[in-house]
C-alpha cells in the first residue's frame, strides 16, 4: 500500500471560469462538509493504526506538515517499508531492508499527495489544476468526480456526493497504474472531519490493503528527528579480513544469463544474477528444502506479468569470501521460468548484491567480482554513466535510439535480450511505422507474452554506437512495461559487450568497451520458430512468427522438434544444441525432425 495518509482536501477555491461553476459550488459544499475554517487552517498531521495487506498484518504510523515533511512507515514483522521526505531530499527503507534514495517520481508523488492532503493542490499551489469529469458510479451510486493534475502524466479524480460534498474516495493513477482509495468511518476531531477507514482497491486482489486509524493528531508540532535517514543496516561483509571477492568463475549460460556458484544457508546453489530484481528471490520448491518459513501473498510484477509471492526471513547467501546475511526475500514458484531458460533456477540474486558494493562483471573472462567500494578502483578506461534510483525501486540509464533525445530505460543484468521498449515510448514515437516486424514471445516472471519484435538501426550507450539491434515493443498488460516513468528494459544483449562495473552508492555505472564484443552481430532469430523444451527434451512450438520461413512452410504451434540435423534431442541434450541452430546466418538451411519422423528442411532469413 503506497499511500496511507489521510486524503484531506482543503478546499480553498481558485477562480473558476464560466463553465465550472457547478464545481465551484461543490467544492464549497464539500469545504463545509469538511469543517470550513477549522480544515483550512491545518497545518500538520500524525496518523497511527493498524493495516493489513497480501495476507499480513501490522502497523503503520505517518506524519506530514505543509512545509513539505513528509514520512510514511509500515511494519508487517517479516517485511518493512518506509519513505521520508523533505525539501531537500528523501529516502527509503525497501522491502529487503536496506536505506536508499528515494527516486524523483518518489518524491513528486509524495508531494502530489501532500498537496492533496493539506488543500494547497485545490488553491492551485504545485502547479495543480482542477477538471470537473463526467459523473461516475461506484459502489452502487453515482458521484461527482473532479480531477486534479500537476502538469505531468498523473491522475487524481475525487469522487464526491453532489447534495452535501462529502468525499467517497480517490482514483490515483501513477505511473500508469490505477488504484481506487476508498474512505470512511468519517469523525470530527478538533473540528475537521476525518476518515479512520482507508480501503485500497487495485487490479490484483491480493494487493489490496485496509487501514483501520487508532489515533490522529492534528496540528502537533514534528520533530526532525522524524525525518533523518537511519543509519543503512550492513547486510554484505567479507571474511579474513579481505575487502573483495576477487574474480569469481560464473556460468554464462547460453550467453545470456550470469550465473554464479554460491551457497544459500550453507547450501552449495547456483543464483542469477539479477539487477532487475528488488529483492532477492527464492524458487518456492527450493525455499522448502531450506525450511523457510513464508508469509503473506502479495503480487510480484516482472517483464512477462504477475505471479504470486510470499516473503520470508533470515536468509544468507555467501559467495567466495562474501556474505549477505539476514536478507528477507521473495518467495516465487520459479519453475515455469526454469523451464522457458532450459535452466535449474532456485535462487534470483537481487539488488542486495548490488546495494551495498561494487559489482564488477568481466564478461569478456566470464568472471565477476564484488569489491568493498572504499577500497575499489575503477579501471581508468572505464566510462561512467549516471545509473539513478527510478519507479519501483528499479535503477536506470540513459541511452539514445536512432538519433532522438535520451530516455530512462531499466537496467536489468536478468534480461537476457538486448533490449526493450515500453508502449508509453514506442508508441508516441511511431516506432514501428514502415519498420519490418514481427511477433516474438518474451517475459520471465508473470509467464510469457506474445509481443512485436523489430530491429533498430542504431542505440548509442556509453558513447557506443550499436546497430540493427533487434528490439522487443512490448504491450503494457500487468507487467513492468506499463510504466511511463521507465520507458524500456536493457538487458545483457547490450551490456555482456561491456566489462560493466556498479556503484550503487555513487548512483554510477562503468562500462569499459569490449572491442572484440562490440564487432559482433546481435544474435538474431530467423527461423520463426519461438519453442521450449519439454519434459523430454523436445522442443514444442509455442509460436510460429508471421511472416517468418517457419510460417511460410506451414509449420504449426503445438508440433515438436525431436531433433536438429539428425542429432536427436533429450532431456541432457545442452541448450547450445536446442537452439543455436536459429541464429544461423541468412540462407543457411536446418533439417528439423518432428514427432513422428518427419524430416523437414528451413531454410533461415530475416524475417525482421
Amino acid at each position: 500500500m503506497r499511500f496511507l495518509l489521510p486524503l484531506l482536501l482543503a478546499l480553498v477555491l481558485l477562480p473558476f471560469t464560466a463553465p465550472a461553476e457547478a464545481t465551484r459550488t461543490l467544492i464549497e459544499r464539500h469545504l463545509a462538509w469538511r469543517g470550513g475554517d477549522a480544515f483550512t487552517r491545518l497545518e500538520s498531521l500524525h496518523v497511527r493504526g493498524k493495516t493489513s495487506t497480501s495476507g499480513l498484518q501490522g502497523t503503520m504510523e505517518s506524519w506530514s506538515h505543509r512545509d513539505g515533511r513528509v514520512r510514511h512507515d509500515e511494519d508487517f514483522g517479516v517485511v518493512r517499508h518506509s519513505m521520508a521526505f523533505t525539501p531537500e531530499g528523501g529516502w527509503k527503507l525497501n522491502a529487503s531492508g536496506q536505506v536508499e534514495d528515494a527516486s524523483p517520481t518518489d518524491a513528486r508523488d509524495a508531494r502530489h499527495q501532500l498537496a492533496l492532503d493539506l488543500g494547497t493542490a485545490l488553491r492551485g499551489g504545485d502547479g495543480a489544476k482542477l477538471e470537473p469529469r463526467a459523473d461516475e458510479t461506484r459502489d452502487g451510486r453515482a458521484w461527482k468526480v473532479v480531477r486534479v493534475t500537476f502538469g505531468d502524466e498523473d491522475l487524481y479524480d475525487l469522487f464526491l456526493d453532489g447534495a452535501t460534498g462529502a468525499l467517497h474516495g480517490l482514483r490515483i493513477r501513477e505511473n500508469n497504474v490505477t488504484r481506487f482509495v476508498r474512505l470512511g468511518d468519517w469523525r470530527q476531531v478538533d473540528g475537521v472531519r476525518m476518515p479512520f477507514l482507508e480501503e485500497e482497491f487495485t487490479d490484483n486482489p491480493d494487493s489490496d490493503a485496509r487501514t483501520v486509524v487508532e489515533a490522529l493528531e492534528l496540528n502537533v508540532p514534528l520533530s526532525p528527528a522524524v525525518f533523518e535517514r537511519p543509519q543503512d543496516v550492513r547486510k554484505a561483509s567479507f571474511t579474513n579480513g579481505r575487502h573483495t571477492t576477487g574474480f569469481l568463475p560464473f556460468e554464462f549460460f547460453d550467453d545470456n544469463r550470469v550465473f554464479i556458484p554460491a551457497k544459500v544457508n550453507g547450501k552449495p546453489t547456483q543464483v542469477l544474477l539479477d539487477s532487475g530484481a528488488e529483492m532477492t528471490v527464492v524458487d518456492e520448491a527450493y525455499a522448502r528444502t531450506l525450511g523457510l518459513k513464508t508469509e503473506g501473498q502479495v503480487a510480484a510484477v516482472g517483464s512477462g506479468g504477475q505471479a504470486q509471492a510470499r516473503f520470508a526471513s533470515g536468509v544468507d547467501i555467501g559467495m567466495g569470501n562474501l556474505r549477505l546475511t539476514g536478507l528477507t526475500v521473495a518467495v516465487i514458484d520459479l519453475a515455469p521460468v526454469a523451464r522457458m531458460l532450459g535452466h535449474p533456477l532456485p535462487v534470483i540474486l537481487g539488488k542486495e548484491a548490488f546495494h551495498q558494493l561494487v559489482v564488477d562483471v568481466d564478461f569478456p573472462n566470464r568472471r565477476v567480482a564484488f569489491h568493498d567500494r572504499a577500497h575499489f578502483k575503477p579501471p581508468a578506461k572505464a566510462v561512467r554513466l549516471p545509473l539513478v534510483e527510478s519507479a519501483g525501486g528499479q535503477r536506470a540509464v540513459q541511452l539514445s535510439i536512432e538519433g532522438r533525445p535520451a530516455i530512462p530505460v531499466l537496467f536489468d543484468v536478468g534480461n537476457g535480450g538486448a533490449l526493450s521498449l515500453f508502449p508509453a515510448y514506442w508508441e508516441e514515437a511511431r516506432l514501428l511505422e514502415g519498420r519490418p516486424s514481427s511477433k516474438t514471445l518474451s517475459g520471465a516472471v508473470g509467464g510469457l507474452r506474445e509481443r512485436d519484435v523489430a530491429t533498430l538501426k542504431r542505440i548509442e550507450l556509453a558513447g557506443v554506437t550499436l546497430e540493427n539491434v533487434p528490439t522487443v515493443f512490448d504491450d503494457a498488460g500487468n507487467s513492468i512495461s506499463t510504466s511511463d516513468r521507465l520507458l524500456g528494459n536493457l538487458g545483457l544483449g547490450v551490456l555482456a559487450r561491456f566489462r560493466m562495473l556498479t556503484d550503487y552508492q555513487t548512483d554510477t555505472l562503468m562500462l569499459v568497451p569490449d572491442a572484440r564484443a562490440l564487432r559482433q552481430p546481435f544474435r538474431k532469430d530467423r527461423s520463426g520458430l519461438l519453442v521450449l523444451p519439454s519434459s523430454e527434451g523436445r522442443l514444442e512450438v509455442k509460436l510460429v512468427a508471421p511472416g517468418s520461413p517457419a510460417e511460410a512452410a506451414g509449420w504449426k504451434v503445438g508440433e515438436e522438434i525431436v531433433a536438429i540435423d539428425g542429432k536427436p534431442l533429450g532431456p541432457d541434450a545442452s541448450n547450445q544444441a536446442r537452439s543455436s541452430w536459429r541464429y544461423r546466418a541468412s540462407g543457411q538451411t536446418v533439417v528439423l525432425t518432428v514427432k513422428g519422423g518427419q524430416q523437414r528442411r528451413l531454410t533461415l532469413r530475416d524475417y525482421y
